[in-house]
């Protein structure tokens, strides 16, 4: 499918286009050779005096209307054909588990139109059932489960702890092994291959294939590679395989983990636009005291809104072979429910509760999306990347930049904290020192420390050339 001729995209003018954005001054029209491209256009001279040009691209024109490059990716492939997604249904009651499916429907890339996406995340204390080795009947309960959600029209994407606990079955003086990182890559080395073995023949009872992606930090934060990790996931999930993802803790240091998979599970529903994502853990869900030591502790069934309050409730890990403790699955909660996935936590004990869960019934804590989900592009730029630098603001821009959706402008930075460069990703920060937000900056570390405090008018007369303001707002979320 041709995008459009060159000839034809010089022949649009932006008022004809529909969603233009038109409240933006510098927003102009890019035709390349296949694509219609719009771009924010500012001009501006460098120190040596030389004229260049500052473009940032808003998004593609397709027949007539304009996308953002989220939107386009959410709904057109690359040629431009529709990208085809499952809408959500909804069962009356669970179908009974057995294993006289029909084998043959399992493994083809045909999934029914009204089924969801779903998302699993399986800790290590769920894989291990609190041993320190694979329980592999209870990873074969959950392959069942999964099987039989594909035969009911759903795609299913796993997100998967217990490298290292399948490294400790290879290596078996483990115990010996001296406390230093290296240690703890050499299991996850010997540990990634075994697991997903473990998954590949556990999958092929059933006849279905499995792909597996390792991710690190450094995969997620640069935008082109996040991207292409989406594209994959997409492939895979059309062609009727099941995506399995971890962590790369054979590579990983503490600089370029993603932290834990919890986090990866919620990056990677909102990267496919999931419906659902299910973490999978040693306990029912989360409570309103610590159920280990208070047996009084009630269940939170449904949380719409997530809060100091809900934050306080979430305690550290639970088991001395997983990373993630309850804390971590409320942070994946606020990633997942901004980007418009409804979260549950649930135990691991029993994978059948699975097909009550994606029905909004079973046991377990349901994390409602919010009303207004964010753009794909600002998850990845809060969730995904690490700050180079910091700047604190007095109290109108922090006011401005949380209360009106404002950009940041110079007027309102005191101070400059660390080494960066233009395009880094830095964080804002009040003047006690909260976060509010992170963005991508126009400035060096250098140019912002020379322009702080100054009117936008003056930056020109400072530097010699001007960016504009310091982090636009569409390059800011807050935090």
């Amino acid at each position: 499918m041709v995008a459009m001729s060159t000839d034809k995209k010089d022949q649009i003018r932006k008022e004809d286009i529909i969603d233009f954005p038109h409240d933006n001054p510098k927003a102009v029209l890019y035709p390349t050779k296949k694509w219609l491209y719009v771009c924010e256009r500012e001009y501006f001279q460098t120190p040596s005096g030389a004229h260049s040009e500052n473009r940032v691209t808003l998004g593609k024109v397709w027949q007539g209307k304009f996308y953002t490059l989220d939107e386009f990716k959410r709904l057109f492939k690359r040629d431009g054909s529709p990208r085809v997604y499952p809408s959500k249904r909804k069962y009356n009651k669970r179908t009974n588990l057995d294993t006289t499916m029909d084998q043959s429907s399992l493994g083809n890339n045909t999934l029914n139109s009204d089924g969801q996406n779903i998302v699993i995340k399986l800790g290590t204390s769920t894989l291990t059932q609190g041993k320190n080795e694979l329980n592999r009947a209870h990873m074969l309960e959950i392959v069942r489960v999964v099987a039989k959600m594909r035969e009911q029209g759903h795609r299913v994407t796993l997100v998967s702890s217990g490298a290292m606990a399948a490294g400790r079955e290879v290596v078996k003086h483990y115990a010996n092994l001296p406390p230093v990182l290296s240690s703890k890559q050499l299991l996850a080395s010997v540990g990634q291959g075994y697991l997903i073995e473990v998954w590949s023949n556990l999958f092929a009872i059933y006849g279905i294939h499995i792909g597996q992606l390792l991710l690190t930090r450094a995969d997620l934060e640069n935008r082109e590679r996040f991207l292409n990790a989406r594209d994959t996931l997409f492939a895979l999930l059309d062609n009727g395989i099941v995506p399995v993802i971890n962590e790369n803790d054979a590579l990983s240091t503490a600089e370029i983990k993603v932290g834990d998979n919890d986090t990866l599970g919620a990056i990677t529903a909102c990267a496919i636009e999931a419906d659902k994502l299910i973490l999978l853990t040693d306990q029912k869900g989360l409570y309103d005291a610590d159920p280990r030591t208070n047996p009084e502790a009630k269940l939170i069934r449904q949380v719409d809104k997530i809060d100091e309050s809900i934050i306080k409730l979430a305690g550290g890990s639970g088991t001395n072979l997983g990373t993630g403790g309850m804390s971590t699955k409320v942070k994946a909660a606020k990633i997942a429910t901004q980007g418009g996935v409804e979260l549950i936590i649930a135990s691991g004990k029993d994978p059948s509760i699975m097909l009550d869960l994606i029905n909004e019934q079973g046991e377990g804590t349901f994390f409602k999306t919010a009303t207004k989900s964010t753009e794909l592009r600002k998850i990845w730029l809060s969730s995904t990347t690490k700050p180079a630098g910091k700047l604190i603001v007095d109290d109108g821009a922090a006011k401005a930049l949380v209360e009106r959706g404002s950009s940041l402008l110079p007027s309102g930075i005191v101070k400059v904290s660390g080494e960066f460069l233009r395009g880094a990703v830095i964080e804002i920060d009040d003047l006690n020192g909260k976060s509010l937000a992170k963005g991508i900056v126009r400035y060096t570390a250098q140019e912002c420390e020379q322009i702080r405090g100054c009117k936008s008018d003056e930056i020109e007369s400072k530097l010699g050339f001007s960016h504009g303001v310091v982090i636009h707002r569409n390059d800011l979320v807050l935090i």
